[in-house]
């Protein structure tokens, strides 16, 4: 037998949504989208904490700066008008750093590879990543099936 929950080294979900006119109309529509598109979080969920943070490191990126954890805090008060449980912030932080998508370097944090791509490019890039860091042991697989019925 296979210890199958041994050999996962990562995983990630993209879904493909429709893109209806109303999401396009708010920031918070296009980021609950965005989060539940790329697998970031379950159809109905409510995890407000986390969207208010990915929100903030969007607004960071966009604006070309690495905040610190400091900075974060700071924003999401301004942001949501109340103060934010540190512990639980820090907690989304480090969830979104083990998956990859979010980085930190001298104490701060940047999206990706902190090489000051848009939006775009930068998720792109580590979605595409991650999926031929997949492929090439899949690849291998296939090939070695393959290779047994001949």
């Amino acid at each position: 037998m296979i210890p199958e929950s041994r050999l996962i080294m990562s995983e990630f979900t993209l879904r493909e949504l429709s893109l209806p006119d109303d999401v396009l109309l708010a920031r918070k529509s296009l980021i609950r989208w965005l989060a539940l598109s790329l697998g970031m979080i379950l159809p109905n969920e409510s995890r407000r904490l986390l969207l208010d943070i990915l929100e903030v490191l969007v607004e960071f990126h966009v604006r070309n700066e690495n905040p610190t954890t400091r900075d974060i805090m700071a924003r999401l008060e301004e942001q949501t008008k109340a103060k934010p449980n540190p512990k639980a912030v820090y907690y989304h932080l480090q969830r979104l750093k083990a998956f990859g998508i979010l980085a930190r370097k001298k104490g701060r944090y940047h999206l990706g590879y902190g090489d000051g791509k848009n939006l775009r490019e930068t998720f792109r890039q580590f979605y595409l990543n991650k999926a031929d860091s997949a492929f090439a042991n899949i690849a291998t697989a296939l090939d070695k099936l393959e290779n047994s019925y001949r």
